[in-house]
Order: structure tokens, then C-alpha cells, then sequence
């Protein structure tokens, strides 16, 4: 449950972004900082929660640290909004390498592969770099790009979910045989 929470925060947040137009700087200041803080809490409960899958949940622990320094760091460094475009595009840089590491880690196991995941999350890795760089290209629309971004991190975290539970039973019944 909290990775799902986690998820919605982040689609909220992005959904916010694509929206502020009419909002004050300390607003999306604010806002961004506050919330994908709690959201990296939730991530990293539930990664120390399920320590026993390895990858996956070594996977939102980064993220969960990734996410606090970058709420810390729009709380407290964020003082304009260059700043605040720059620790953003960082976030999602880190996210974009972060998506393709992950895939060679999942080559890497013993486990049975989905191919299909492999490839999408790739693809997401690589069209959140991307669109980072397209964002910080176009001036009047970076936060709305971010937003675009955030939405997708978002809903790629909510429907991987089922995948890590079904990942989940697998390595339960692998471990506890007939």
C-alpha cells in the first residue's frame, strides 16, 4: 500500500505542475518539496518492509533517498526557481538511469525475465531523460514537461506494483517447495 500512495503522490504532484501556471514560486516550492518527501518516506517503508527482494526493493530504497535529498533540497537550498528546474531535472535524470540500471540488474538475476517489462521500463528510462532535456530546452513549458514526467514516473510505479508482488510469490514458492 504505501508504494501504491507513493505512486499517487507523485502523478499528484505532476498533475500540480501541469496546473501552476497561476501559482507563486513558493507554492511549487512548497508543494514539490513537501510532498515527494512524505512520498520517499512511503517508498522507503516499504523497501525496508520487503528487504528480502533484493533488486526490486534495493531499487526504491535509491529512490526513496533520491526523493528525500530532493524534497530537502527544494525545502531548504530551493530559493529560486532556477534552482528549483535544476534539483528537479537532476531528480529525473537519476531517475532515467536508475530505470535502465535496474533493467541490466534484472538480466543479471537468476530469476525468469519478462521481456516485456525489461523493454518498457527502458523505454521510460530513456523518455524521462528526454523529456528532462526537452524541458530544460524549452523555457515556458519546463515545469509543464516535468509534470508530463512526474505523471509517468507515477503511474509506471503504480503498475509495476503487481509485477513485484507477482515476483514476490514466485521467490516464496521457490523458497518454500511442495
Amino acid at each position: 500500500m504505501p508504494i501504491y500512495i507513493y505512486g499517487v503522490i507523485i502523478i499528484l504532484e505532476g498533475i500540480f505542475l501541469l496546473t501552476s501556471q497561476d501559482s507563486t514560486f513558493n507554492t511549487i516550492r512548497l508543494s514539490l518539496g513537501i510532498s515527494l518527501g512524505i512520498g520517499a518516506i512511503l517508498a522507503f517503508l516499504a523497501a525496508l518492509k520487503r528487504k528480502r527482494l533484493q533488486v526490486q526493493f534495493s531499487y526504491h530504497e535509491m529512490h526513496a533517498l533520491a526523493m528525500m535529498a530532493y524534497g530537502l533540497a527544494i525545502l531548504f537550498l530551493g530559493n529560486t526557481i532556477e534552482k528549483v528546474i535544476s534539483f528537479t531535472a537532476f531528480l529525473l535524470i537519476f531517475y532515467s538511469f536508475s530505470e535502465i540500471i535496474l533493467c541490466y540488474w534484472l538480466f543479471n538475476l537468476s530469476q525468469k525475465l519478462v521481456f516485456k517489462i525489461v523493454i518498457i521500463r527502458t523505454v521510460l528510462g530513456l523518455l524521462v531523460g528526454i523529456g528532462t532535456m526537452a524541458a530544460l530546452n524549452y523555457e515556458h513549458l519546463t515545469l509543464e514537461i516535468f509534470g508530463v514526467l512526474f505523471i509517468l514516473v507515477g503511474a509506471n510505479i503504480i503498475l509495476y506494483i503487481p509485477v513485484m508482488n507477482q515476483n514476490r510469490e514466485i521467490d516464496y514458492l521457490d523458497e518454500f517447495p511442495d
